[in-house]
């Protein structure tokens, strides 16, 4: 059986000007030390010229405002995109925000909850709020789903949310957190886990540090790309920012 690795021509002259577009463009931005407000307002033309190129949220299908390449163009560009950290964010692709917004979709596409297109959605594809994803906790084996012990309770039309998560990705710096937290300790644990939208200013959420890796053991806090150590104590959102069916 042969298999055919060509990219179409069109696409083809696309990655070629990403490629001089990377080296020439974005890779000369780590050698700035800059904030991450100030590295989105740095970023902000280059995000525009992308947009024009048709080039932009290339994960999102077109019908969320994406382009919808499919894995095998996106998996082309990452190959370009992966050689800074600031390449996925130009693009508008970058971790967590990109699956955060895929998770978004899938819970809007489940139950009809079209209020999160507008609430949530079309701001992290705009550029204009920035997300985190809380799952990994210090106390467990690291992100093994089926060891979480942050509780969500039901009280009323809210949610309550108690507990400790640990390399929360851009968690310092997000508006909005996606936090993963069991609903229903009763079921099979693949079964009785749930995600919320959590915003950040809500009372109760501690963003207790940055915490260092091993690509930058002197994490700042509040960088781009950091990893918070976050507490959640008694806090409460709304029962419509659950996202998709509870577990």
């Amino acid at each position: 059986m042969a298999w055919d690795f060509e990219t179409e021509p069109e696409f083809e002259k696309q990655l070629a000007w990403m490629r001089e577009f990377v080296q020439e463009e974005i890779t000369p931005i780590e050698t700035l030390d800059l904030s991450h407000d100030q590295a989105l307002a740095f970023i902000k033309p280059m995000q525009r010229e992308v947009q024009e190129r048709g080039l932009w949220a290339a994960h999102l299908p077109t019908d969320l405002g994406g382009m919808g390449f499919g894995q095998v163009r996106l998996g082309l560009m990452h190959e370009i995109l992966g050689k800074t950290p600031y390449g996925p964010v130009v693009f508008g692709n970058n971790a967590p925000d990109s699956g955060n917004a895929e998770l978004l979709a899938a819970g809007m596409e489940m139950t009809g909850q079209e209020y999160i297109r507008e609430r949530w959605l079309q701001p992290l594809l705009d550029g204009t709020i920035r997300s985190g994803f809380s799952m990994t906790e210090p106390e467990t084996a690291g992100s093994d789903p089926r060891l979480l012990k942050t509780r969500a309770t039901k009280d009323g039309d809210e949610w309550v949310l108690n507990g400790h998560k640990w390399y929360t990705t851009n968690g310092s710096v997000a508006d909005i957190l996606v936090v993963m937290a069991v609903t229903n300790p009763d079921v099979h644990p693949y079964q009785g886990s749930s995600m919320f939208v959590v915003p950040v200013d809500s009372p109760g959420v501690d963003i207790v540090r940055d915490v260092g890796s091993m690509d930058d053991p002197d994490n700042h806090y509040g960088r781009f790309g950091n990893h918070a150590e976050i507490r959640y104590v008694d806090v409460r959102v709304p029962g419509e920012n659950l996202i998709g069916p509870e577990g």
